[in-house]
């Protein structure tokens, strides 16, 4: 855990460092531009038939152009950083997106919560500052990670009591509507769904697993196996959420051997995923009652 921390926030250093360097490279580029269109930017002596006098560059005739260049310059660098931070986060979430490993990201982002990275940079005031900025995206893994190890209660109870982040933010909407769904899906309460997926905003209305949860509470079962069959999963965990629905709904609809395909695939690319251990356990329960008739 704590070499993926650190590496994080080494990665968050030296994106910063980067981005420095592309500004100041991106204001000498420019002036560079301009200087070959417009001429050297700064005064200079120009002699003319014997006679020698002071002429000023586009930097003082045109101060608007230098005002303009660095403005586009810290453009640029705020979105290399954007990009940067986005590639970083996206690194520790594709331990569950891709790697289906929830056990792990919920070790790394439960420690990410409390981590300040005292190792990374010497001024604690600093560490303390950068790993404050940071504490939302570790919150929210860690919730993301305890949903997907079917830990539904303990996220609610950290929603509620321990989410330290800012809480009148989309992120923190989004993740609380999900959880109410969860509740609501195993409570079969389809209105109360329905009314939540309304209150959803684009994640949760985009979200094919949601829906198909929906058309199954609300009688439209055909539906909701040919919406997972014919939706393509963006990562393996949404593939393994889909396996997994399909091989519940399958079974119920009286078609055993797909449905015995679906789960198979589920428990052996399901890795720590609290699906994984359902479907694996459902499996073994069915084992036992054939077994004793």
């Amino acid at each position: 855990m704590m070499t993926e921390l650190s590496s994080y926030y080494k990665n968050i250093k030296r994106a910063v460092r980067r981005n420095l360097i592309l500004y100041f490279a991106a204001i000498i580029a420019l002036m560079a531009l301009i200087s070959v269109l417009l001429g050297p930017p700064f005064s200079r002596k120009v002699t003319t038939a014997g006679f020698t006098y002071r002429v000023d560059g586009w930097f003082w005739e045109k101060t608007w152009l230098m005002y303009l260049i660095i403005l586009v310059s810290g453009l640029a660098s705020i979105v290399a950083g954007g990009a940067a931070g986005v590639k970083n986060v996206k690194e520790l979430r594709n331990i569950l997106y891709m790697d289906c490993d929830a056990e792990r990201l919920l070790c790394i982002a439960d420690e990410g919560t409390r981590y300040v990275p005292y190792d990374v940079y010497r001024n604690q005031k600093q560490a303390r500052k950068v790993a404050g900025r940071q504490r939302r995206y570790f919150e929210q893994l860690y919730v993301e990670a305890l949903l997907a190890c079917g830990q539904v209660g303990v996220a609610d109870l950290y929603m509620k009591n321990g989410w330290k982040s800012k809480r009148n933010t989309l992120i923190y909407r989004q993740l609380s509507l999900n959880i109410q769904a969860h509740y609501a899906y195993q409570e079969q309460d389809a209105v109360r769904y329905r009314s939540i997926m309304e209150q959803g905003g684009r994640l949760l209305k985009r979200s094919t697993a949601l829906w198909a949860r929906l058309d199954w509470m609300e009688g439209r079962r055909e539906q909701a196996v040919e919406r997972l069959k014919t939706t393509q999963p963006r990562v393996p965990y949404e593939q393994m959420m889909f396996y997994g629905m399909l091989s519940d709904y399958l079974d119920e609809l009286g078609q055993p051997e797909e449905a015995r395909k679906y789960a198979d695939y589920v428990i052996e690319h399901g890795g720590t995923l609290a699906l994984r251990s359902m479907v694996l356990k459902k499996r073994q329960t069915k084992t036992a009652e054939s077994q004793s008739e």
